[in-house]
Order: structure tokens, then sequence, then C-alpha cells
């Protein structure tokens, strides 16, 4: 069974391999912290949008590293690239099978920035119709134009200025390991009848 970290940390490998192969192509760069946050800036939603909510971006002809010095004046030149990766098998440029999520802010940022931001679907598997890895491109138009289905699922930060629970009641505190681990259900019989169902299911003796 693979825990929830291990299947993170394998995503986020997923992930920078994607972005490693998508950088090979010198139109697309990786830009750093401060430089995303004065996109944001330019983009008038620093409020609305975070970082995280695209990977890097992309200009019409390979130049330069993009960085807070000449920022201002590229910007219009810019394409901000949200990355989708996987490792499955996907044939073609139809991308028939490719299983993705996707927050709410990308498709809002998506929707404010239209061309200006696309969805870069990167499949990493060489079992395909090219032989190799490929990337496919796509506003969100037509990304939706493409999607079978969509369900939306809560991604949810809790408060940090809540003080520890301190004992049984809602939201019940179990310490893995140690007596405060949930009871099973004690019996409502009788010590006897307890003992007798105990002796029911034991083997007689030699």
């Amino acid at each position: 069974m693979v825990s929830k970290f291990t299947k993170s940390q394998t995503n986020k490998g997923t992930e920078k391999e994607g972005l490693g192969l998508l950088l090979a192509d010198l139109r697309f760069q990786r830009i750093d912290v401060p430089t995303k946050r004065r996109i944001l800036e330019l983009i008038g939603k620093t409020g609305a949008f975070g970082i995280q909510t695209f990977d890097a971006v992309m200009t019409p002809e390979p130049m330069s590293p993009v960085g807070l010095d000449n920022l201002d004046e590229r910007f219009p030149l810019l394409t901000l690239i949200e990355m989708k990766t996987t490792r499955k098998p996907i044939r073609n440029d139809a991308l028939e099978g490719f299983f993705f999520g996707a927050t709410e802010r990308e498709y809002e940022m998506a929707r404010t920035l239209g061309e200006r931001y696309l969805f870069a679907f990167v499949v990493l598997s060489t079992t395909n119709d090219y032989g190799r890895p490929f990337a496919v491109l796509l506003t969100l138009e037509e990304v939706q134009r493409r999607t079978l289905s969509a369900r939306i699922q809560y991604q949810v930060n809790l408060r940090s200025d809540m003080t520890p629970i301190g004992g049984p009641g809602p939201g019940w505190t179990i310490v893995l390991g140690d007596e405060s681990h949930l009871p099973t259900m004690p019996s409502s019989e009788p010590d006897t009848q307890a003992q007798q169902r105990v002796a029911d299911v034991e083997p007689p003796g030699p």
C-alpha cells in the first residue's frame, strides 16, 4: 500500500521531470519567486492568485533569462504555463485518458488571461505514436471543450489559532499506540455470559 507521503513525493518527482523536459525547449523558462510575485502585481490580481498558479513562462522566441530587472519590459511577451504531467502511456495529442487535477485559482487565472495562460500537458512515457515524450499546450477554452467529466474537490487550510482539544469530545484525539486508542465496543453482557461465549468458541482441552 502506497502512503500519501510517498504518493506526494512521487508526484513531485514526476512534475520536476516534466518541467525539465519542457525547459529543453528554450522558449520556456522557470522563474524565481520574487519574479512570480511581480507578475501577479502586473496582472493586477495579487490577492486573487498565488505563486503556485503557474509553473513557468513562455516567450515567442528563446531569450535571456526573465527576472525582476527586465520583467516589466518583457511582461507583454510572456505566456504563463501551468503544467500537468503524467507517466501514463498517452497515445497522441488527442490526450485521451489524461487525468489531472486543477484548482479554481488556475481556472480563474486562465479566464483572466485568455491565450496568455496555457495548460501544458506533458507526457513522459515513450509508448505513443511519436516514440518520445511530448507536450500539448491548450487554452482553458480548449481544455473545457475536451473535458469528459469534472468534479469539485475542496482544498482546505485549517486555522492556526486553535487550542488543543485536551480530551474526549468533538474531535477526539487518538494518539496511536497507547491507551487513548478508541476502545473496542464494550460488552453489555454479564461477565458469566461473556465467559460462556468465549468457552463456546474455544476448542476442548486434551
